[in-house]
C-alpha cells in the first residue's frame, strides 16, 4: 500500500472526539464479535480505528445481518455519537455503510501517524548519520540506507503495534529521540562509545520494516509473526557488514551484540543480556522513550475529560494520574477571588 508521508489528517479522528460529540467520517474495521445479552438476544460490538487510535461500538438492531455484511479489514464509513462506557469512550452506530470507490477514501487518514513534521525528523535523523565518525560504521549505514525504498519504509515504519510509537514513523521519531538522548549521555560518560551507541540505535529496529504490515490497519506480517524482527534485522545488518570487507570482527561483535541484547532479558525477547556499555545504555534508552511516549499517549487519550486518573493500565500494573490543566488552575484562583 503507497501511503503518502504528510504531517497531519484533515479530521480530528475518532479516539480525539470527547463524549456527546458526533462523528462523521471513514474508519477500518479491525475486529467484530457477536455477544449476547441476559435475555439470550445477540448484538454486535465492533472495533473501529482511524489515525487518531481505536474505539469500540455496538451495534444493537440487526446485529446477525451487520457481520455478515461486515469482514475484518474493511473500510466503512459511519456516522456516531461518542459516548462515555464504563471509565471509557464507544461509538454510537447510528449509520454504517462500506466504503466505496468513489469516496476516495485516504488510506493515510485510517493509520495513525506521528504528529510531528516527518520532514524535519528526516532533517534530524540525516545529521545524526553523517555524524558518524567511524569510517567502518558510517560505511555500514551508507550501505543500509542507499536502498530508497528500505529506506522510506524504514521511516515510515511504527516502532510498536500496541505499547509505543505504535503508528506511521514511529520508529524514526523513537530512534531521532534517542540519538538526541544518546549525545548527551556521551558529555555525562566520556568512555561512551558515541559512534557505536548511535550505529545500534538506528539498527536495532531495521527488521521491524518485515515486522509489520500497513494494509488497512498496522498489524504483524506473516514474516513479523513468525520471525519478529530481532532475527531479521540481525540478518541484514551482517549481510551489510560483509559487505563492507574490510569491518573490524571487534567491532562486528559489539555491534551485533548489541542488536541482539537490546531488548533486555528474555523475557522481553533477548536472545543475551546486555554485557557492554553501550549495550546496557542502549536497553535504557529504548525503554525510557518507549515508555515515556506510551504515557503521554495514554494522557491524551484514555482520560475521560475532566478524570482524575486513568483507568487501570494492565501492562504498567497501576493507574496513571492524569495533572490538572493550567486553564483549570486558573478558574479555580479566579473563582477563589470572586
Amino acid at each position: 500500500m503507497n501511503i503518502p508521508m504528510k504531517n497531519h489528517s484533515k479530521n480530528p479522528g475518532i479516539k480525539s472526539l470527547a463524549p456527546g460529540q458526533s462523528f462523521t467520517g471513514f474508519c477500518v474495521l479491525r475486529k467484530k464479535e457477536i455477544k449476547y445479552k441476559q435475555s439470550g438476544e445477540p448484538y454486535l460490538v465492533l472495533e473501529l480505528g482511524d489515525h487518531s487510535g481505536r474505539l469500540k461500538a455496538r451495534i444493537w438492531e440487526k446485529p446477525l445481518e451487520y457481520a455478515r455484511a461486515y469482514e475484518v479489514g474493511n473500510v466503512v464509513k459511519i456516522k456516531a455519537l461518542v459516548q462515555a462506557f464504563q471509565d471509557d469512550r464507544e461509538l454510537k452506530i447510528q449509520k454504517i455503510r462500506l466504503a466505496a470507490r468513489e469516496d476516495g477514501v485516504d488510506l493515510y487518514e485510517l493509520l495513525p501517524h506521528t504528529a510531528k513534521d516527518v520532514n524535519e525528523l528526516k532533517r534530524q535523523f540525516e545529521t545524526h548519520l553523517q555524524s558518524i565518525q567511524d569510517a567502518h560504521l558510517a560505511k555500514l549505514l551508507t550501505l543500509l540506507f542507499e536502498d530508497r525504498d528500505f529506506k522510506e519504509a524504514y521511516c515510515m515504519s511504527p516502532a510498536g503495534k500496541l505499547w509505543h510509537h505504535n503508528y506511521l514513523s514511529g520508529m524514526l521519531e523513537h530512534v531521532v529521540a534517542m540519538l538526541d538522548t544518546a549525545e548527551v549521555m556521551k558529555s555525562h560518560y566520556p568512555s561512551l562509545n558515541l559512534d557505536l551507541l548511535k550505529t545500534g540505535i538506528i539498527c536495532h529496529g531495521v527488521g521491524k520494516v518485515k515486522e509489520y504490515s500497513l494494509e488497512g490497519f498496522i498489524d504483524f506480517s506473516d514474516q513479523g509473526r513468525l520471525l519478529g524482527y530481532i532475527a531479521p534485522g540481525f540478518e541484514m545488518v551482517g549481510h551489510r557488514i560483509e559487505q563492507c570487507g574490510d569491518f573490524p570482527g571487534e567491532l562486528k561483535d559489539q555491534l551485533l551484540h548489541l542488536l541482539l541484547s537490546h531488548p533486555g532479558d528474555a523475557a522481553e525477547g533477548a536472545p543475551l543480556p546486555p554485557m557492554t556499555l553501550e549495550a546496557v545504555v542502549l536497553q535504557h534508552l529504548i525503554l525510557l522513550d518507549a515508555n515515556a511516549n506510551a504515557l503521554c499517549r495514554i494522557l491524551e487519550n484514555d482520560a475521560l475529560p475532566g478524570a482524575r486518573w486513568t483507568k487501570f493500565i494492565p501492562l504498567l500494573q497501576r493507574f496513571v494520574y492524569v495533572s490538572k490543566e493550567p486553564e483549570q488552575d486558573k478558574r479555580q484562583d479566579d473563582q477563589a477571588e470572586v
